[in-house]
C-alpha cells in the first residue's frame, strides 16, 4: 500500500530525474533539497529501480590530487574545480594549500575602494541573479576573497542552506532560481494567502485606479506589491503585510512587467508605512 502511494506522487518524468541525479553522484540528501521531497520517499523509489546503493553517501570521495593540481595550474578557480569534479570546495583548497600553489587575491594588495554603483551592482548579481561569490568577482574583476568579506559584512548575506540550495537548483535544474521557487507548493499557498489580503483591501482608494488594464494597452496600469510576493516569501515576511494595502500601488503595465520579481521600497521601508 505504501509503495503504491509512493508511486502516485511521483511521475515517470520526475523518477527519472531522481534516478539521474542520484546515479551523477549526488548524496540522497541533495537530491531531496534540490526536488523538495522528503528523503525517505525518494529512497524508496531508488530502490525500487535498483539504483540504491546502500553506505555510498557514507564514503569519502578518494581526491585525485594529480589532477586537482593540474586543473587549478591551469587557471581554474577552486569553485571551477569543485564544480567540475562535483565535490566541495574545502578539499580541493586544502590540496592546494597543500601544495603551497594557493594564488593570492587579484586586487595586488591595494585597499579596494568600492563605488555606490559597485554596491549596488554587487547586491543585484547576488540577490537578484543568484550568481555566487566566484562569478560577481569574475564579472567585475575583483578577487574572490574580497567578494567574499564584502558580502559577509553586508546584511543580505545568504545562510549556508539557502545557498546549498540556489547552487544544486542552478546546477542540476532546467530553471533559475525564481521559477523553481514559485513551483514550490509552499510558495504557492502563501502567494494564495497573500492575495486573500489583497483583495480584502480598498485599492479603489489608490492613484490611477481607473487606468487598471491588460497588458499592451496604452495607459494602462497594473496593481503591483511594492515589496514583491516573491521577496516576502524568501524572507518570510507575515502575508498579511504584503498584502496589505500600504505594500500596494498603480504602476504602467510596462513598468511592472519589467519589474518581474524585484522589490521597489526595501523591507525595512514597508515596516513603517
Amino acid at each position: 500500500m505504501a509503495n503504491q502511494h509512493t508511486h502516485k506522487e511521483y511521475d515517470s518524468n520526475e523518477i527519472n530525474k531522481i534516478i539521474n541525479l542520484y546515479e551523477s553522484g549526488l548524496s540522497l540528501s541533495k537530491v531531496s533539497v534540490l526536488l523538495n521531497r522528503k528523503k525517505n520517499n525518494i529512497k524508496k523509489i531508488l530502490i525500487d529501480n535498483n539504483v540504491w546503493v546502500e553506505g555510498r553517501d557514507n564514503v569519502k570521495k578518494n581526491l585525485n590530487e594529480e589532477l586537482i593540481i593540474d586543473l587549478y595550474n591551469s587557471g581554474l578557480s577552486l569553485q571551477k574545480i569543485a564544480d567540475k569534479l562535483n565535490i566541495s570546495k574545502s578539499p580541493i583548497k586544502r590540496v592546494i594549500k597543500g601544495a603551497g600553489i594557493l594564488r593570492s587575491g587579484t586586487s595586488s594588495g591595494k585597499k579596494i575602494e568600492l563605488s555606490l554603483k559597485d554596491k549596488d551592482m554587487i547586491k543585484r548579481l547576488y540577490l537578484e541573479e543568484f550568481k555566487n561569490s566566484d562569478e560577481i568577482a569574475e564579472e567585475l574583476k575583483l578577487s574572490k576573497s574580497f567578494v567574499d568579506k564584502y558580502l559577509h559584512n553586508s546584511d543580505y548575506r545568504r545562510n549556508r542552506s539557502k545557498a546549498t540550495t540556489i547552487g544544486l537548483v542552478k546546477r542540476y535544474n532546467d530553471m533559475d532560481y525564481n521559477e523553481w521557487l514559485e513551483n514550490l507548493p509552499e510558495y504557492q499557498k502563501y502567494k494564495s494567502d497573500v492575495m486573500k489580503v489583497t483583495n480584502r483591501q480598498p485599492i479603489h482608494t489608490l492613484p490611477n485606479y481607473n487606468n487598471r488594464g491588460v497588458s499592451g494597452i496604452d495607459g494602462a496600469y497594473h496593481l503591483d506589491h511594492k515589496f514583491s510576493i516573491n521577496e516576502g516569501f524568501r524572507q518570510n515576511v507575515d502575508p498579511k503585510l504584503i498584502g496589505n494595502i500600504v505594500n500596494l500601488e498603480f504602476i504602467p503595465w510596462e513598468e511592472n512587467l519589467n519589474k518581474g520579481t524585484k522589490c521597489s521600497i526595501t523591507i525595512t521601508e514597508l515596516k513603517k508605512l
